[in-house]
């Protein structure tokens, strides 16, 4: 019993902390730093569905061309 009103003291001190820093804004640059890793991460996995997309049709053409020689 002493273990669980304990949990509940720290767990609603805890809970007391985080809502006083969400008041004080100290999350924001935590949020900003998020947006900037998801922003770059988007990028980044489009930059490579393009290079996967040339890089196929550079093979194909090479293909392509290599059965046509082989005629």
């Amino acid at each position: 019993m002493k273990k669980v009103i304990l949990g509940l003291a720290i767990g609603s001190a805890i809970g007391y902390l985080i809502r006083k820093m969400q008041d004080d804004d100290q999350f924001g640059c935590i949020r900003e730093r998020a947006d900037k890793f998801i922003s770059k991460s988007k990028r980044d996995l489009k930059n490579v569905a393009d290079i996967t997309k040339n890089e196929a049709e550079y093979l194909k053409d090479q293909f392509g061309k290599a059965v046509t020689k082989g005629k």
